[in-house]
């Protein structure tokens, strides 16, 4: 749905190179050239320059990328709705994060597919910033996230209020009873990558007391849950989470909650969603029901 000469416009501002843009798009080079000049004499404006020998935007060019940017996103996205809208039962695509894909989400999703043969859900797993990008960009119905991530771009319907908590080995844990928060910046910090859910809610509560993630002795960072609560279980380090995603490890004893007297956090949980969703209907039954389910899993585990 996009003019092609944006298509090449974009493709160039990718390899800065003409060359490569019209091996990538089987081109000619010449016919690369006259796009660009086509667009230039159109907006009457010089979309690149070169310094020296690399070629870099203007800053005409450069807004011009942001926008055509989005619109070939919405384009991307137009195209999808209108294939989707011709399929009756096509799967809602729930994003969740890494933090809460592999016990409490999994285990709701399971029992509303057991409840309903016909639902179809296809669960994404990955960091929440990525979730963001893919929600924008149209490749999720919705995604499961903290609160922290809510831009007001999209719908939201809240979840949960989960809590979040500092985290070590039992033993070490009984080490540092009733101290303070910024005590444990004498401690290294074992943390998700960047993007994280966990990382990102950290950040942003060092943030709140002016302080920030390298004020911790030292760093280890892990792009996996699982390990991350082994190396707190083995004593690597603390680290910081939600208190359901630690549920299993501090229930067999490997892992403990520290007792931080300034530190009581608790995060809402909310979908994000696209206003404009052809499935939303669809998408508001499914939180409907995925939060009445997530309270009942919270109240069960709550009577353990």
């Amino acid at each position: 749905m996009l003019d092609f000469r944006i298509t090449t416009f974009l493709k160039l501002c990718e390899t800065k190179s003409y060359t490569n843009t019209a091996k990538i798009l089987k081109m000619t080079q010449p016919s690369v050239t006259q796009h660009i000049k086509y667009l230039q004499k159109r907006y009457n404006c010089q979309l690149f320059k070169y310094e020296g020998k690399t070629l870099s935007l203007t800053p005409e060019g450069e807004y011009l990328r942001r926008m055509a940017q989005n619109m070939s996103q919405q384009s991307t996205k137009v195209l999808q709705d209108i294939r989707r809208m011709s399929e009756r039962h096509d799967p809602l695509r729930l994003g969740c994060t890494k933090d809460l894909g592999g016990n409490i989400v999994s285990r709701v999703v399971g029992k509303m597919l057991d409840r309903d043969e016909e639902l179809e859900v296809t669960m994404i797993v990955e960091n929440s910033t990525m979730l963001i990008d893919m929600l924008e960009s149209g490749q999720v119905d919705f995604a499961l996230v903290d609160s922290v991530f809510d831009n007001g771009k999209f719908g939201k319907a809240v979840v949960a209020t989960e809590r979040y908590s500092g985290w070590a080995n039992p033993r070490h844990c009984e080490e540092l009873k009733n101290v303070t928060f910024r005590k444990m910046f004498r401690e290294k910090l074992l943390v998700r990558e960047e993007g994280a859910s966990s990382r990102v809610i950290l950040e942003d509560i060092l943030d709140k007391r002016k302080c920030e993630l390298d004020d911790f002795y030292a760093q280890v960072v892990c792009n996996a849950q699982d390990s991350l609560t082994t190396l707190t279980a083995e004593n690597a380090g603390i680290t910081f989470a939600f208190d359901v995603t630690m549920e299993d490890a501090m229930v067999s004893g490997r892992v403990a909650r520290l007792h931080l007297t300034d530190f009581n956090e608790e995060r809402e949980l909310v979908f994000l969603y696209l206003k404009e969703n052809i499935n939303l209907e669809r998408c508001k039954s499914f939180f409907k029901e995925f939060k009445q389910l997530w309270l009942e899993d919270a109240a069960a585990r709550k009577g353990k």
